[in-house]
């Protein structure tokens, strides 16, 4: 049972660059970073977190556990050459973010558009930045009640730490007087948003109302192989 989630366009308004276009100084590459999170997810370190680790490294430990396995699930793009107001098309089908062999029963997306920071490309790099930030001790303690309260710990822990880790880089890039370009945020579960395992949704704006997004979602239950020595079906009796 096959499951796919699309990223179909993106328009970005405001690049954050500045400058005139016949100096070219008009245009930034911007960095697409995709940060995937199901109730499917199996996080090995929600244990310790729901359970209560016995002291604050223990806890930081596990926190940063379930961080670095949602980092290194990332999916980044980089495309140069971006104008204000230019819409970014991913081919006539779009481009696969996250794949599954089974359609989830809850679904976590952020889509975060900064500019390519060399830093960030690398994983180990953005791990640090992540579990080195100043609120990542508190932060470790709030998953740890988080989780402890939920239905689905281990969808809330991977919802949690991939907002989390959204906040730390801006404030990062921030701090290097940089702009985050956009970030975006979508929960949707299977009951209310895709019952029949499709969803298609065109010009969603995220936090920022400087990126309009259209993405789909496509899954299907598997029909099993019929037997090779199964019975012929009986031929259906015409009214």
């Amino acid at each position: 049972m096959p499951f796919y989630f699309r990223v179909n366009r993106v328009k970005v308004i405001d690049n954050r660059e500045w400058g005139l276009w016949i100096l070219k100084r008009d245009i930034a590459q911007v960095r697409f970073t995709s940060l995937v999170t199901t109730g499917d997810d199996d996080f090995p370190a929600v244990g310790a977190l729901k359970g209560g680790a016995r002291d604050a490294k223990a806890l930081r430990d596990a926190a940063a556990s379930v961080v670095a396995q949602v980092i290194s699930r990332r999916t980044t793009l980089a495309i140069d050459g971006i104008k204000d107001g230019q819409t970014i098309t991913f081919g006539d089908t779009g481009y696969v973010v996250h794949r599954s062999d089974a359609i989830p029963e809850d679904f976590n997306w952020c889509l975060l558009a900064m500019e390519d920071e060399q830093a960030l490309r690398n994983f180990g790099q953005t791990l640090s930045t992540v579990v080195g930030s100043s609120g990542f001790d508190g932060f470790a303690q709030g998953l740890s009640v988080l989780v402890g309260a939920s239905a689905n710990p281990a969808f809330a822990a991977g919802t949690a730490v991939a907002k989390f880790v959204a906040e730390v880089l801006a404030a990062y890039l921030k701090g290097k007087g940089d702009e985050m370009i956009g970030a975006l945020y979508l929960s949707l579960n299977r009951r209310e948003h895709y019952p029949h395992g499709e969803r298609k949704s065109d010009g969603v704006p995220d936090l920022s109302g400087n990126m309009l997004v259209d993405y789909s979602l496509f899954g299907f239950e598997a029909t099993p192989p019929v037997p090779a020595d199964a019975p012929p079906a009986a031929p259906r009796r015409m009214p």
